[in-house]
């Protein structure tokens, strides 16, 4: 089946080929100063609980910004917000880059965080504007994989410019990307929003939001997929200080560890757009549930028997790459694709439960010091199992 009239021009693969960079970009200004990390602590004086909020809060706001921006989209248009928020991506790494002050710098990446949401959520909704609901969970998870790109590079690319450099490199260099990807985003995306699902901002902000907490189809994908972020989001906060003050692998090669993570979570990401299809979308994420909560149950064992070890932390990673894959990509379809009427909003809705419920979750486990892989084995056991359970207690409530 091919994309409705609008951008019916262009192929699946060339529609995915312009909104992937929309996606990277989040994923990039995540990934790429995390080698640096433990500079810029130093340089600023700081715990590591207050250096904790640069990432802590950039998911935060990434979060509760869709809540705005979703909905203003499906009321102004895709275009002028994907537009206005690539602007933004620039001026909050700009602010970084030229930050004297912890605090400024927190502030930069707080503006970071808008314009990295307002692009995402609005990619999100193009993709529902665009394919059918059928077509969305494919597409969703090829996109998915073009966010592993950013493991594969940016720790890599920040470590060296931050070795080279400093840690100021890494945020003027996002400032770059971020002028390359309004360029794209100038020329390649035009006007997707159908006018007969345009919204009302003002009438209908709170009943569309209610309706779609109101639907369990709904809520249990997006459970789900926001347990596979959390688990990658837990990874995330707590891997620089494992394998660089733990295991006392060097900063500069501290991204290609990460990249392997990138790497498994690509191959999965594709694999998941393929069985999707065969599968459907609950068989997936249930699928994938089990296998996060597999990850931890063999990172636990590992650590109780052989202590702390570079492949007892990287080897039940690559197994929980797999199964966030499975319920990031199929639970973004199966939540988004039943509402084309008011795909900007509930894409804005499954996108902040993703952030914030992640943000707490690595708030959680992050509030004690990270001195072993157990916090994050007790959090992939968890999460993956809960998903689990949520998907078999929905099965009557969800249409296979």
């Amino acid at each position: 089946m091919k994309p409705k009239k609008l951008l019916s021009s262009r192929s699946m693969t060339g529609i995915i080929l312009i909104l992937a960079p929309l996606i990277f970009a989040f994923a990039i200004a995540l990934d790429i100063y995390v080698p640096s990390i433990p500079e810029i602590r130093s340089y600023f004086g700081v715990s590591q609980s207050v250096m904790q909020l640069t990432v802590g809060l950039f998911i935060l706001m990434t979060g509760l910004g869709q809540l705005i921006i979703g909905p203003l989209s499906d009321q102004i248009g895709r275009r002028k917000v994907v537009l206005g928020s690539v602007f933004l991506l620039f001026l909050g790494s700009i602010v970084c880059a030229l930050s004297f002050d912890m605090g400024f710098l927190i502030i930069g990446r707080v503006i970071q965080a808008f314009g990295a949401c307002g692009m995402m959520v609005t990619c999100f909704a193009i993709v529902r504007d665009v394919f059918s609901e059928d077509e969305c969970g494919h597409v969703y998870s090829f996109l998915n994989s073009t966010i592993s790109l950013s493991p594969l590079l940016a720790p890599v690319v920040g470590g060296y410019l931050a070795y080279f450099f400093n840690w100021r490199a890494t945020f003027a260099f996002l400032g770059l990307v971020a002028v390359i990807i309004f360029i794209l985003a100038y020329k390649d995306i035009n006007e997707t929003l159908d006018p007969k699902n345009k919204r009302d901002l003002r009438k209908e902000f709170f009943m569309d939001y209610l309706k779609l907490f109101k639907s369990p189809h709904f809520c249990a994908y997006a459970f789900c997929s926001s347990a596979g972020f959390a688990c990658f989001l837990t990874f995330f906060s707590s891997s620089s200080y494992i394998i660089i003050n733990l295991l006392n692998i060097p900063e500069q090669h501290f991204g290609f560890y990460f990249a392997t993570i990138g790497i498994a979570f690509f191959l999965s990401s594709l694999f998941c757009g393929h069985i999707t299809q065969g599968l459907g979308a609950y068989r997936t994420v249930l699928i994938g549930g089990f296998l996060m909560g597999l990850a931890g149950l063999s990172m636990f064992f590992w650590y109780q028997t052989f202590g702390l070890s570079i492949w007892g932390f990287m080897g039940p990673m690559m197994i929980m790459s797999l199964g966030g894959a499975f319920v990031m990509g199929a639970g973004a379809g199966g939540a988004i694709a039943p509402f084309p009427e008011m795909a900007g909003t509930a894409s804005a809705l499954f996108g902040c439960l993703q952030f914030v419920f992640a943000f707490l979750i690595s708030q959680i486990v992050l509030h004690w010091q990270v001195k072993s892989t157990l916090p994050l084995s007790f959090t992939l056991m968890g999460l993956g199992f809960c998903a689990v359970l949520v998907m078999l207690v929905s099965y009557k409530k969800i249409k296979i």
